[in-house]
């Protein structure tokens, strides 16, 4: 469920009034295990702009514990018979805690069972009573860092700045590659939060602050809270691949951090003319009012 293009002159332009000086990065290793060297920005940056997606046949965003939809919308998208549904293996994103599950606070868990019984689990027992209870996509907003391994986007750096943005909701992050700048006030909360990076090498680490409560992890109920900080570090394996984990840190809702993986590919290289267009999901989503207004129209 992923998109696969999106419109780009805005953010670059966006990205190219930015100054500012980024430190130079030092050697990894590629694929065999030959020491290697990215290509560089003017500041000396490691250059990761393009297109990059979710690689294919790993982790999947649409269940961060299990990698599966519900059985009833397989059943539905693939034709799969019920012996077939049975034999599907889950996959975690999750790679701390090692048994691959969220360190739920109980209360956030009860939670997240709720949803699943009102939206999106494979036994719907309960209605949808709010916004509340259903995917914040239906909003038209993913936010972070749930949007990152949900859909393709596109990385442009000028000085001092990376810039990401997708199609997909209409989302962007200038993430500008200085710690030390001030932070939004602690009662300003955003869906994509307040970013700060810097290089670690080949590697852009992010920390995010400043996030608001409405995104989820997945689309199954993984919800966090307004306590939630994210530590992000995209390394940049080879020209076309990068290992990303996030670590999430939510004092209201975790008992301890939770760090989630994913690898990204390179898409769209050998069109240089591939640009990303404008999302036209806004007020009015069709998909909202089914699930949530037609209740309080009955």
């Amino acid at each position: 469920m992923r998109n696969k293009c999106f419109g780009s002159a805005l953010v670059t332009g966006l990205a190219l009034v930015f100054l500012g000086a980024g430190p130079a990065a030092a050697q990894t290793r590629g694929d065999a295990g030959k020491a290697w060297d990215p290509p560089r920005t003017p500041d000396g940056q490691p250059d990761i702009q393009g297109f990059w997606t979710e690689e294919d046949g790993g982790s999947d965003p649409v269940n961060v514990e299990t990698g599966l939809q519900t059985a009833d919308s397989v059943r539905i998208q693939q034709g799969l018979t019920a012996a077939q549904l049975a034999a599907r293996k889950t996959f975690s994103a999750i790679v701390d805690p090692p048994n691959g599950k969220v360190p739920y606070q109980p209360w956030a868990e009860a939670r997240r069972q709720q949803i699943l019984k009102r939206y999106g689990g494979d036994d719907r027992t309960e209605e949808v009573e709010s916004a509340r209870d259903v995917s914040s996509e239906l909003l038209c907003t993913l936010g972070m860092p749930r949007i990152v391994y949900f859909a393709d986007f596109q990385v442009t750096q000028s000085p001092g700045h990376v810039v990401m943005s997708w199609e997909r909701t209409r989302e962007y992050r200038l993430i500008p590659l200085d710690e030390k700048r001030p932070r939004l006030a602690p009662n300003v909360k955003l869906h994509m939060g307040d970013a700060r990076g810097h290089w670690e090498g080949n590697t852009l680490v992010v920390n995010t602050t400043n996030l608001n409560d409405w995104g989820w992890f997945d689309s199954k109920g993984t919800i966090h809270t307004d306590a939630l900080s994210l530590n992000e570090r995209y390394t940049f394996v080879d020209p076309n691949t990068i290992d990303y984990r996030v670590t999430a840190q939510d004092p209201k809702a975790l008992t301890k951090p939770m760090t989630i993986a994913f690898t990204f590919k390179r898409a769209h290289a050998e069109d240089k003319n591939y640009e990303i267009m404008e999302n036209a999901c806004a007020e009015g989503e069709r998909a909202f009012e089914s699930v949530v207004l037609k209740k309080r129209h009955q």
